[in-house]
């Protein structure tokens, strides 16, 4: 394998290696909403406006978790 396809390889790895890394993201606040989602329809838009921020911190923990 010569050192130009091998370094074409590399970058595409780490072009997937990234968009998984995104999609994992993407992914990892998907499943807190949709765990979530049923509670959120039970309540009042000023409840809801009250649990958000402990939602997002969660979520924040979450991604802290998986990528650090």
């Amino acid at each position: 394998m010569s050192t130009e396809n091998k370094t074409g390889i590399e970058i595409e790895l780490k072009k997937l290696n990234s968009n998984f890394n995104i999609f994992n993201k993407i992914m990892s606040n998907f499943l807190v909403i949709a765990t979530t989602e049923s509670t959120f329809k039970k309540l009042t838009n000023d409840q809801i406006k009250k649990v958000v921020p402990t939602v997002s911190e969660t979520i924040k923990s979450i991604n802290e978790s998986i990528y650090s």
